[in-house]
């Protein structure tokens, strides 16, 4: 009998620590919220930032193809930070869970 209640006292003093990990109701609204307050902000900067890293590249492409191909690249990723923020404005922060993110390169720039 004493083992068995050591056994059940085990487990149980080891239950607040899993538990511990899983963020509570309001702390994945604030960080959901705030990430998408932030890519809302932050999404026109994404074109520049896009040019910035195609210009970078070195391969045989003249810097004009390289420079017009990052334009419409950042104008796409910005678009995509944009409506990643407004989805994570208006629901993620509203209904969190296991809501899978997109994946943005940074995730925020601020």
């Amino acid at each position: 009998m004493i083992s068995l209640m050591l056994i059940v006292l085990f487990c149980l003093s080891l239950s607040p620590v899993c538990l511990a990990q899983e963020q509570g109701y309001f702390a994945q609204m604030g960080q959901a919220f705030t990430r998408g307050f932030k890519n809302i902000v932050s999404f026109p900067w994404e074109i520049p930032y896009t040019i910035g890293r195609y210009d970078q590249k070195n391969d045989d492409n003249p810097r004009a193809f390289r420079d017009i191909a990052g334009f419409f690249d950042g104008t796409f990723r910005a678009v995509t930070r944009l409506s990643s923020g407004m989805w994570d404005v208006v629901f993620s922060s509203v209904v969190p869970g296991q809501q899978g993110e997109l994946h943005l390169d940074p995730k925020t720039f601020f």
